[in-house]
């Protein structure tokens, strides 16, 4: 079972929306390339042709892209909430911030926080205005606390 540290949470890299950040400009920079042979070689269709599949290329990368994107952005607010009730349990529960680990990346009823070497289970209200704390018992004993 993998628990989290509030730094891990809060500086979580997006690698993947680098990598396709650069197939989307070196999709256009071919695109461009491409399209100024074409202009300047209009009798040759060769051209033409790469640069329409430069195109619909740059269009279906560009698509998933924002696809990801919105998830991405669901996925970043329900992280930042869930930082939030971090910061709110480690000043209710009077513990450093740092020494409160969450077991999922995104606040939800259930989920397991753990500090001053005891787990918790979180029970949040319909509009997680409000939580309460209970005990719980692990039954594995393979523990990984990720703090960066």
């Amino acid at each position: 079972m993998t628990f989290y540290g509030l730094h891990y949470m809060q500086e979580q890299s997006a690698l993947n929306d680098y990598v396709k950040y650069f197939f989307i400009f070196a999709s256009l920079f071919v695109l461009l390339i491409v399209f100024s042979l074409y202009m300047r070689h209009r009798m040759k269709t060769k051209y033409r042709d790469l640069s329409i599949i430069a195109l619909l290329f740059l269009l279906f990368v560009s698509g998933v892209q924002y696809a990801d994107y919105t998830q991405s952005e669901n996925r970043l607010s329900q992280s930042s909430q869930l930082v939030n009730f971090v910061q709110r349990l480690a000043a209710d529960q009077q513990v450093e911030e740092d020494a409160v680990y969450v077991n999922a990346l995104q606040l939800a009823d259930g989920v397991l926080v753990a500090f001053n070497d005891h787990y918790y289970r979180v029970s949040l209200n319909a509009d997680f205005s409000a939580y309460t704390l209970e005990e719980a018992y692990l039954t594995t004993t393979d523990i990984t606390k990720i703090e960066e």
